[in-house]
Protein backbone atom coordinates (compact mmCIF):
# COMPACT_ATOMS: atom_id res chain seq x y z
CA UNK A 1 0.00 0.00 0.00
CA UNK A 2 2.79 2.41 0.91
CA UNK A 3 4.64 1.57 -2.30
CA UNK A 4 1.56 2.36 -4.40
CA UNK A 5 1.13 5.67 -2.61
CA UNK A 6 4.78 6.52 -3.27
CA UNK A 7 4.45 5.56 -6.94
CA UNK A 8 1.30 7.69 -7.25
CA UNK A 9 3.06 10.63 -5.61
CA UNK A 10 5.98 10.29 -8.03
CA UNK A 11 3.62 10.12 -11.01
CA UNK A 12 1.81 13.26 -9.87
CA UNK A 13 5.14 14.98 -9.26
CA UNK A 14 6.33 14.06 -12.74
CA UNK A 15 3.11 15.34 -14.29
CA UNK A 16 3.35 18.64 -12.40
CA UNK A 17 7.01 19.03 -13.33
CA UNK A 18 6.22 18.57 -17.01
CA UNK A 19 3.32 21.02 -16.75
CA UNK A 20 5.61 23.63 -15.20
CA UNK A 21 8.22 23.04 -17.91
CA UNK A 22 5.61 23.53 -20.61
CA UNK A 23 4.48 26.83 -19.11
CA UNK A 24 8.04 28.07 -18.70
CA UNK A 25 8.80 27.59 -22.36
CA UNK A 26 6.33 30.00 -23.91
CA UNK A 27 7.81 32.21 -26.61
CA UNK A 28 9.00 35.49 -25.10
CA UNK A 29 8.76 38.91 -26.72
CA UNK A 30 11.63 39.57 -29.11
CA UNK A 31 14.46 41.77 -27.92
CA UNK A 32 15.13 42.77 -31.53
CA UNK A 33 11.83 44.35 -32.64
CA UNK A 34 13.56 47.56 -33.71
CA UNK A 35 13.99 48.31 -37.44
CA UNK A 36 17.73 48.57 -36.73
CA UNK A 37 17.90 44.77 -36.54
CA UNK A 38 17.44 42.47 -39.51
CA UNK A 39 14.96 39.64 -39.95
CA UNK A 40 17.94 37.29 -39.78
CA UNK A 41 18.63 38.48 -36.24
CA UNK A 42 15.05 37.90 -35.16
CA UNK A 43 15.09 34.44 -36.79
CA UNK A 44 18.36 33.58 -35.03
CA UNK A 45 16.87 34.72 -31.72
CA UNK A 46 13.86 32.42 -32.21
CA UNK A 47 16.14 29.54 -33.19
CA UNK A 48 18.36 30.03 -30.14
CA UNK A 49 15.29 30.26 -27.89
CA UNK A 50 14.01 26.96 -29.30
CA UNK A 51 17.42 25.32 -28.84
CA UNK A 52 17.62 26.58 -25.25
CA UNK A 53 14.13 25.24 -24.52
CA UNK A 54 15.11 21.86 -25.96
CA UNK A 55 18.27 21.79 -23.84
CA UNK A 56 16.29 22.72 -20.73
CA UNK A 57 13.76 19.99 -21.41
CA UNK A 58 16.52 17.44 -21.94
CA UNK A 59 18.17 18.49 -18.68
CA UNK A 60 14.87 18.23 -16.81
CA UNK A 61 14.13 14.79 -18.21
CA UNK A 62 17.65 13.67 -17.36
CA UNK A 63 17.46 15.00 -13.81
CA UNK A 64 14.07 13.53 -12.86
CA UNK A 65 15.29 9.93 -12.50
CA UNK A 66 18.37 11.23 -10.71
CA UNK A 67 16.13 13.02 -8.23
CA UNK A 68 14.42 9.72 -7.41
CA UNK A 69 17.71 8.00 -6.64
CA UNK A 70 17.73 7.65 -2.85
CA UNK A 71 21.54 7.49 -2.74
CA UNK A 72 22.01 10.71 -4.70
CA UNK A 73 24.78 9.11 -6.75
CA UNK A 74 23.02 9.79 -10.05
CA UNK A 75 23.11 13.53 -9.34
CA UNK A 76 26.90 13.34 -9.23
CA UNK A 77 26.78 12.61 -12.96
CA UNK A 78 23.77 14.61 -14.14
CA UNK A 79 24.55 17.94 -12.47
CA UNK A 80 28.07 18.45 -13.89
CA UNK A 81 26.97 17.13 -17.30
CA UNK A 82 24.02 19.52 -17.37
CA UNK A 83 26.15 22.48 -16.33
CA UNK A 84 28.76 21.67 -18.98
CA UNK A 85 26.08 21.37 -21.68
CA UNK A 86 24.48 24.65 -20.65
CA UNK A 87 27.81 26.48 -20.62
CA UNK A 88 28.78 25.10 -24.04
CA UNK A 89 25.42 26.13 -25.46
CA UNK A 90 25.70 29.61 -23.92
CA UNK A 91 29.13 30.22 -25.41
CA UNK A 92 28.10 28.98 -28.83
CA UNK A 93 24.85 31.00 -28.80
CA UNK A 94 26.66 34.15 -27.67
CA UNK A 95 29.20 33.81 -30.49
CA UNK A 96 26.46 33.28 -33.09
CA UNK A 97 24.43 36.25 -31.87
CA UNK A 98 27.47 38.55 -31.64
CA UNK A 99 28.41 37.69 -35.24
CA UNK A 100 24.85 38.42 -36.38
CA UNK A 101 24.75 41.72 -34.50
CA UNK A 102 28.08 42.72 -36.06
CA UNK A 103 26.52 42.11 -39.50
CA UNK A 104 23.54 44.27 -38.55
CA UNK A 105 25.81 47.04 -37.31
CA UNK A 106 27.90 46.98 -40.49
CA UNK A 107 24.71 47.21 -42.57
CA UNK A 108 23.51 50.12 -40.43
CA UNK A 109 26.79 51.99 -40.93
CA UNK A 110 26.74 51.31 -44.68
CA UNK A 111 23.10 52.40 -45.00
CA UNK A 112 23.64 55.72 -43.22
CA UNK A 113 27.07 56.54 -44.68
CA UNK A 114 29.12 56.11 -41.51
CA UNK A 115 32.49 54.68 -40.70
CA UNK A 116 32.68 51.96 -38.02
CA UNK A 117 33.72 54.61 -35.46
CA UNK A 118 30.55 56.61 -36.20
CA UNK A 119 32.22 59.41 -38.19
CA UNK A 120 30.81 60.37 -41.60
CA UNK A 121 32.30 58.37 -44.46
CA UNK A 122 31.55 60.92 -47.15
CA UNK A 123 28.84 58.77 -48.70
CA UNK A 124 25.34 60.17 -48.57
CA UNK A 125 22.87 58.34 -46.44
CA UNK A 126 19.05 58.44 -46.69
CA UNK A 127 18.87 61.24 -44.11
CA UNK A 128 21.29 63.62 -45.87
CA UNK A 129 19.88 67.06 -46.73
CA UNK A 130 22.08 67.56 -49.80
Amino acid sequence: MAIRALQSARAVGTFLSLAVLTNCQSSPQSSFDSPVFSDETRALEKQLDAEAAALGTAQALMSMPAAWDPTGAASLVTIPAGLAAREAFRRQADARMEAQLAKDQAEFYRRYGLNPDGSPSGRKGPLSVD
